[in-house]
């Protein structure tokens, strides 16, 4: 099932960089909204890359996911301290930065993930739920972007990571600030659903820089009035680079003990791989 989004991004240079020139590293509210209503007028008839062009594969991608997704019964997610395995033979650059399979944690002991197809450019469609614009858009120099299928048959559940460089720790820090506000704007990108609800943004304990999650809870599901949407957003900055994560659970609930969620655990390994 693919990931429901009510917008489209823009790629939005001029706009971005107004936003990153005003933002302190505590938040960027008013520039990023200031931002998206000019970046609005002057890109709308901008072209959008397409999501496969220059792209190369690990796996198929699928087109497309069961419209009726079947509950999913949590239990406690893997320890954040499990170790990380290594890249994949044959990646380099950024791409070596991106999360195997393996290392992508499940929403239960037996849940497994098998990798998607990893590209070296932001796809047509945003790799956060809350992404408002391309990060090359907000300062990045390159970015790669992975995503992750379940092991299980027929599953509809959903994950991805994208990693971006920035010319220097300023800027991604910056870029960071702004991931943050876009956050705090995420519900009117919600609004089609008939629920909706945006979590607080908690910190998460990495190693050599900062990092943070925030789960997005909307529905119903198609198929399945009493299931909703357990979207995670995961954020880490590290030096010149920051990394997103985003795992989609499509269930009855979300049952995790506070700091054992399957995005602590993703975003402490996501970090690990950017420095």
């Amino acid at each position: 099932m693919n990931q429901p989004r009510a917008f489209a991004r823009p790629t939005v240079a001029l706009a971005a960089l107004a936003c990153l020139a005003t933002v302190a590293l505590t938040g960027c509210n008013d520039a990023t909204s200031t931002a998206t209503q000019s970046a609005t007028a002057a890109t709308s008839s901008a072209p959008t890359d397409d999501a496969t062009t220059g792209a190369t594969t690990d796996a198929a991608d699928p087109s497309s996911a069961p419209a009726t997704p079947a509950p999913t019964t949590t239990s406690a997610a893997p320890s954040p301290s499990e170790p990380v395995s290594s890249a994949p033979a044959g990646t380099g650059g950024l791409r070596s930065r991106l999360l195997a399979a393996a290392d992508v944690p499940g929403f239960n002991d037996g849940f497994r993930w098998t990798g998607g197809r990893t590209r070296s450019q932001e796809p047509r469609t945003p790799v956060g739920t809350c992404q408002r614009f391309a990060m090359t858009s907000i300062g990045a120099t390159d970015v790669a972007v992975r995503d992750y299928r379940p092991v299980a048959a027929g599953a509809s559940d959903h994950a991805s990571e994208l990693v971006a460089e920035f010319p220097d720790a300023t800027t991604a820090r910056r870029a960071f600030a702004v991931l943050k506000a876009w956050r705090a704007q995420c519900a009117d990108q919600l609004g089609r659903f008939k629920t909706s609800e945006v979590g607080d943004l908690q910190d998460v304990s990495v190693a050599g820089g900062t990092g943070g999650w925030y789960l997005l809870t909307y529905g119903p599901v198609a198929g399945d009035p009493d299931a909703s949407f357990f979207d995670a957003q995961g954020l880490a900055v590290v030096g010149t680079r920051i990394a997103m994560v985003e795992m989609v659970l499509a269930g009855q609930d979300y049952n995790y003990e506070s700091g054992q969620e399957p995005m602590v655990a993703a975003v402490q390994r996501a970090t690990d791989r950017l420095g």
